[in-house]
């Protein structure tokens, strides 16, 4: 019903773009999205570059077409796009979009990496990159974890339960980068926690940072990813999580706190729930995640039940800001100005030109925090079926 439910709503999506989101023949600027069956592609995201990209006018015609989660239709798309005249795409690949980026360098145009980098070497990149520092996003993960831990009387005398799963490792430099910033934050604090993964790849990891991040960091990292990798898929985490879960046995946890690694709230959903179906599970589950879901707010407003178990914190990216920034960026390059100009510039991914967006830390213990940046806003609808079992009267 719910795969039901995203497909009309893509479809409604795609009938709107039909109307206003092609001005014409002749365009500027190009957006290639992967897949309109995906809610967020859909409704967010490529909801958001309508409104950014009609609210530039006239002069920054533009065109927005989705892959339907295919490399060689993405390179098709963007092949389109340059038939018709767009000096900048905007893009988010399905893999490496190694073929996306071959055809816009071919063509002269520039090229930005919408949250995903694309390349085919480091030769062959985008020109431009929007993320929202996958490297903090990771470390303030990491630091959930640990906060917590510490807060509750975890020692190296006193070990707590520390189980860590990954995102899709060539999701290339988000996942990776979302681990080693969590990393960077738990392995200064390793002693305290007694690893549960059934191989631990992770006790002999060096200490690294964003800023001393190096090839041999990258192959470190990813190596101990590899056996925890979850596709970015909930079920693939859920399959993980309860080999996980069987390892241990019909063990007593009842009395014992676990703090889980997982790396967004769409994995960290299919965890929690094998997690739940222990005999004697513990008395206290902490978990990391991302993206800020319906289940995850559902979550973190206190409702378990449509929050499908408890999550305890979320990083909220604000994906209408990276929107904005993308779209900040073409304006610029059809303006013919610098295209950071405006934006706050960061490192360099990959030798790449990057802009960072600004990120949310949400937890269950300020369900008021959640409230204003979330609801308050207009983000969601408190009339969402999602949140039907919340009183968000005392927020108001």
């Amino acid at each position: 019903m719910k795969k039901f439910t995203v497909l009309v709503m893509a479809l409604i999506f795609m009938l709107s773009f039909t109307l206003v989101g092609c001005k014409s023949q002749k365009i500027k600027i190009g957006v290639v999205l992967p897949d309109a069956s995906e809610e967020r592609w859909a409704n967010q995201d490529g909801a958001f570059f309508i409104k950014e990209l009609d609210a530039l006018g006239a002069g920054y015609e533009y065109e927005i077409l989705f892959s339907e989660g295919d490399e060689s239709k993405e390179v098709q798309n963007v092949e389109a796009l340059i038939a018709k005249g767009a000096e900048v795409i905007i893009i988010t690949v399905e893999g490496s979009g190694a073929g996306a980026v071959q055809a816009a360098k071919d063509a002269g145009v520039t090229l930005i990496a919408h949250d995903r980098m694309a390349k085919k070497d480091l030769t062959t990149i985008a020109d431009y990159y929007t993320t929202f520092n996958s490297w903090n996003v990771g470390k303030a993960m990491g630091e959930h974890l640990v906060d917590e831990a510490v807060a509750n009387g975890c020692t190296t005398a006193n070990k707590c339960d520390l189980a860590i799963f990954a995102g899709r490792v060539a999701d290339w430099p988000n996942a990776t980068y979302f681990f080693g910033g969590a990393f960077e934050e738990i392995q200064p604090q390793l002693a305290i926690f007694n690893i549960i993964n059934i191989n631990d790849t992770f006790s002999g990891l060096s200490l690294y940072t964003e800023a001393t991040f190096t090839d041999a960091a990258k192959t470190a990292l990813q190596a101990a990813m590899q056996p925890v990798d979850t596709d970015w898929n909930a079920e693939t985490a859920a399959t993980k999580a309860a080999a996980l879960v069987a390892q241990l046995g019909n063990v007593d946890k009842s009395a014992e706190d676990v703090y889980v690694l997982a790396p967004n709230d769409d994995t960290s959903a299919g965890i929690r729930q094998e997690f739940a179906k222990m005999a004697n599970p513990y008395a206290n589950y902490y978990t990391t995640g991302q993206d800020a879901s319906d289940v995850t707010l559902a979550s973190l407003m206190g409702d378990t039940v449509k929050g499908k178990g408890t999550q305890t914190m979320t990083v909220f990216k604000d994906t209408s800001k990276l929107v904005a920034n993308s779209v900040k960026i073409a304006k610029n390059v059809v303006d013919g100005v610098d295209g950071l100009t405006g934006l706050t510039a960061g490192p360099k991914i990959d030798g790449v030109d990057t802009a960072y967006t600004a990120i949310d830390v949400l937890t269950i213990d300020d369900k008021q925090k959640t409230y204003d940046l979330i609801f308050a806003t207009g983000y969601k609808k408190e009339d969402s079926a999602a949140f039907s079992n919340i009183d968000f009267a005392p927020y108001k």
